[in-house]
């Protein structure tokens, strides 16, 4: 009776999953016919990165050299990842770890599983890296050997646990930025914060989101603008988009969609690197969290950006 009875739930297990992936393709069909003309990036290849670790999956965040030959990733379960992407003709055809190892908290100690949810990663050269998390809502400064937590502002506590502190990014003329992925619980607690030392932090207001997509990780390109990646979940699968934006003290204006996918072209897409290739044009390197689900895949995702005008 047991063996029947499992027999029975992976059937219909196997039934479902080819019944959400239909509707999935149908929907994605449906959509390129109607929204094609609202992508102005090109894509350029996908790879499924498989490793044989107990710590692999959940990557969050990700960070390429300025040849994309070189990344560094975090997991959102406080992990990091070191290695080289090999491209032949632009497309990605392998992956190499190179190092990895678990982040350290403030006390120098390995950070503990109960707040352990790293989300964003931003490099700023040399050995010197930003790391935010979610639970808690806070932000760690890696310099070296030395680990050091940013003060958090009394406002990140308006803040939703799981929901928080998602993009991540570094320039030196603009200094730390992180975008809250969800509105906070007070309407009048900013949701973009600007960080530079000795300045400490600075609100920069609301986040212009629309369409349901909520913003997942963001970086600097070689052209100065902040490219924000957001991400839309829908039942059987996810819709990403990419948005460029222009940056000030008044904070984040413009908002051009560069990139709009239709419903589980891709997996979970959460970090983006945007740097430019060798002939010079301007490409987006996105990574995929798996949620650790079976389901779904770590992938790494590039598309080639316009330049503006």
């Amino acid at each position: 009776m047991r063996r029947r009875s499992l027999v029975r739930l992976a059937s219909l297990s196997a039934a479902l999953i080819v019944a959400l992936c239909a509707a999935a393709w149908a929907a994605s069909t449906v959509w390129k016919v109607t929204h094609a003309e609202s992508n102005s990036a090109t894509y350029v290849s996908s790879y499924r990165w498989q490793e044989d670790a107990a710590w692999f999956g959940g990557l969050s965040g990700i960070d390429l050299s300025d040849d994309g030959q070189r990344f560094t990733a975090i997991t959102d379960r406080a992990h990091m990842v070191k290695g080289e992407i090999t491209r032949i003709d632009g497309a990605i055809t392998g992956v190499r770890m190179t190092e990895d190892v678990r982040l350290r908290d403030a006390d120098g100690a390995p950070i503990a599983d109960k707040v352990e949810d790293s989300e964003g990663l931003a490099l700023t050269g040399g050995d010197r890296y930003f790391v935010s998390f979610e639970s808690p809502h806070r932000v760690l400064e890696y310099r070296g050997a030395q680990v050091r937590q940013l003060e958090t502002p009394r406002d990140f506590k308006h803040f939703y646990i799981n929901s928080s502190l998602e993009a991540l990014a570094y320039r030196d003329d603009d200094g730390l930025i992180v975008i809250s992925e969800s509105a906070p619980r007070d309407p009048d607690t900013s949701r973009v914060w600007r960080w530079s030392a000795p300045s400490g932090w600075q609100a920069l207001g609301a986040y212009p989101e629309g369409d349901g997509f909520l913003p997942v990780g963001a970086d600097f390109g070689p052209d100065g603008a902040l490219y924000v990646l957001e991400r839309k979940f829908i039942t059987i699968g996810f819709r990403s988009r990419l948005r460029r934006f222009d940056l000030s003290d008044q904070g984040l204006s413009g908002g051009e969609v560069l990139l709009n996918t239709p419903l589980a072209m891709h997996d979970n897409l959460e970090g983006v690197s945007v740097w430019r290739t060798a002939s010079g044009t301007l490409r987006a390197t996105m990574i995929s969290d798996d949620n650790f689900f079976w389901v779904q895949r770590t992938e790494l995702v590039e598309y080639d950006l316009p330049d503006r005008p």
